[in-house]
């Protein structure tokens, strides 16, 4: 071992200290010998330095060797102890050596000093490499890690606790056996190609590889092996060591990892990450998408913040609602008329959120970019669509309801002078004329989306209509407790024009029934059904299939469904009648107009 040798020799006698210092130094490459002539000295000398090793006479006048030897072990000094006394007996050897001292050497000439120098040497070369291999023992065991140890044969020489904890087997099944124990053949030759790398005049003192162990029980289990050569000297290769860590977990991290790169990279949406602790919080990560719908690369992108979207057009109170959005740390969603990298305008409804720590420092910002360019263009169309429904019910409103009220008088003026009977029946036609006018501006409201609903209990609501419907002999059993959110009035309209449905086309003893589905409820008739003639276009306003009805009532039906977020469909009953079937009534409503 290097380094200098720090010796403490203890003798009554100052000629054999002196005597044996020399020999000392004469046979050591580097040594410090400490001479005492009395054990306690020595002890006191011993609580001030630390040596390398004790050398000690027997018979002393204060305590001899062994008692000597004993107070040391008090002391918790593990230093070799060397016992070299003239006072030499079978009797005295024994005990030294049962006692538990590194050497005992009887007093003699020269050969004998030498004899006594080396195993000094040989004593705390001994000593060092026990300190050493304690040392790294320690540390091993505190982290846990699977060790093990394979000869120059190829066959398992040391496996620590951990390493049989890892493969489920005791450490005397797998000591004796080769590494094909655990691995398979692939693993093995993968191992003996890494440890000719490290044996090589070029290669690296370590490898670090990956490798599936198969324990005794269960899967392989996913480890990164870490091998070195054992020391050796010249072409005396003595084996190999390494060290196990098991990774199952960072694979299923990273497992997870990769699926949720993936997922962010082939999302239908754009998707952006910047970082605010840069400058100007650029963004550093951008997906598939959000380069197929701005056009600009991810070379283009990254490491520039997102405004450069924006242009001429762009609406700075959506652009100022960001800015507050993040000074604040809040999420927030706006729609931003954004610009191609070819200059075209696209409509883009952003939606960002902060991403925190543990401590709740937001590290980085989300952003979700959604190209809702078509849908602004239908937004768009169908408000010029209402603001002319809007004309034309203002027209049938008062340009054509007043010239018919003025009409219908003058008839009923000339019919109550004449009691013509033609007159009634351009009475009636007026008066049909009028329906007409009803109905329609009924269609033009029940097209407004909902804008204040409210819970209300269904069997009321089916109450409530069925004693304002001209019902006749008609029966209704009403099959539900179901609480919907809705326009009551606008409800109520829906179910009234249902019945009235029912009862004009299955006649005044028709029986209906209204009862839940898993999504909404439907209303159901025992009459003969809907006309096939009819069937496909029978919630368009007009359509009927009974004389003298307006065909408006169904069309009004699914404006109300379809104002509050619902559908309506027809079908065929259990009883072959009609059947109107109202479903999504817990989707969210769409935003009022």
């Amino acid at each position: 071992m290097p380094g200098a040798i720090d010796v403490l020799h203890v003798d009554d006698d100052p000629s054999v200290l002196d005597l044996a210092e020399a020999y000392f130094e004469r046979e050591l490459d580097s040594v410090a010998v400490t001479t005492v002539t009395d054990p306690e000295t020595a002890l006191e000398r011993l609580d001030e330095t630390r040596f390398d090793c004790i050398v000690s006479d027997y018979d002393m006048p204060a305590m001899d060797g062994l008692e000597f030897f004993e107070a040391l072990r008090e002391r918790h000094q593990r230093v070799p102890f060397v016992l070299y006394t003239g006072k030499g007996s079978e009797e005295i050897a024994s005990q030294a050596l049962n006692a538990g001292v590194t050497g005992y050497f009887q007093k003699g000439g020269p050969e004998q000093l030498r004899r006594l120098a080396n195993r000094v040497d040989q004593a705390v070369d001994e000593y060092r490499t026990k300190e050493i291999a304690d040392r790294y023992s320690t540390v091993i065991e505190a982290l846990g890690y699977p060790v093990y140890v394979v000869d120059e044969t190829g066959v398992f020489r040391f496996v620590n606790e951990p390493f049989a904890e890892l493969t489920g087997y005791d450490r005397e099944e797998i000591v004796g056996e080769t590494p094909g124990f655990i691995k398979d053949d692939a693993a093995v030759q993968e191992a003996e190609d890494r440890l000719g790398t490290i044996l090589s005049d070029s290669g690296p003192d370590v490898q670090h590889f990956a490798v599936d162990i198969v324990p005794k029980e269960g899967e392989p289990i996913p480890c990164r092996d870490h091998m070195a050569a054992l020391p050796y000297e010249g072409d005396s290769f003595d084996g190999s060591v390494g060290i196990l860590r098991d990774v199952s977990d960072e694979r299923e991290r990273r497992e997870e990892l990769e699926t949720k790169t993936r997922a962010l990279d082939e999302a239908p949406v754009g998707i952006t990450i910047t970082d605010p602790a840069q400058a100007d919080n650029p963004m550093v990560y951008v997906n598939d998408r959000f380069v197929d719908m701005t056009g600009y690369g991810r070379d283009e992108s990254l490491g520039v913040n997102c405004r450069f979207l924006q242009g001429p057009d762009t609406e700075a109170e959506s652009v100022q609602a960001l800015r507050n959005a993040i000074d604040a740390e809040e999420s927030t969603s706006v729609e931003l008329l954004n610009y191609r990298k070819d200059g075209t305008e696209f409509w883009n409804r952003v939606s960002i959120a902060p991403i925190c720590d543990a401590d709740g420092t937001v590290t980085h910002w989300v952003g979700f970019q959604e190209d809702i360019t078509a849908f602004k263009e239908r937004e768009a169309a169908l408000e010029r669509q209402n603001d002319r429904l809007d004309s034309f019910a203002s027209i049938v409103s008062h340009d054509l309801r007043n010239p018919l009220n003025v009409a219908q008088g003058r008839v009923q003026l000339a019919k109550d002078a004449s009691d013509d009977a033609n007159l009634d029946a351009a009475l009636d036609a007026l008066d049909r004329m009028e329906s007409i006018v009803e109905r329609t501006l009924a269609l033009a409201r029940e097209g407004e989306t909902v804008g204040d609903p409210g819970h209300v209990a269904l069997a009321d609501v089916v109450s409530d209509s069925w004693s304002t419907v001209d019902t006749a002999s008609a029966t209704l059993s009403v099959e539900t407790e179901r609480e919907v959110l809705a326009d009551p009035d606008r409800l109520r309209n829906l179910f009234e024009n249902l019945m009235r449905n029912a009862v004009d086309h299955a006649g005044s003893d028709v029986s209906l029934r209204v009862g839940d589905l898993p999504d909404g409820f439907f209303v159901e008739d025992d009459g003969p059904g809907i006309d096939p003639a009819v069937a496909d276009s029978l919630f368009e306003p007009g359509e009927s299939g009974t004389a003298g009805n307006t065909g408006f009532g169904l069309a009004i039906v699914k404006e109300i469904a379809t104002a509050h977020g619902w559908t309506v469909e027809a079908t065929t009953g259990e009883d072959g009648g009609a059947r109107f079937e109202v479903r999504g009534i817990d989707r969210r409503m769409p935003a009022a107009r």
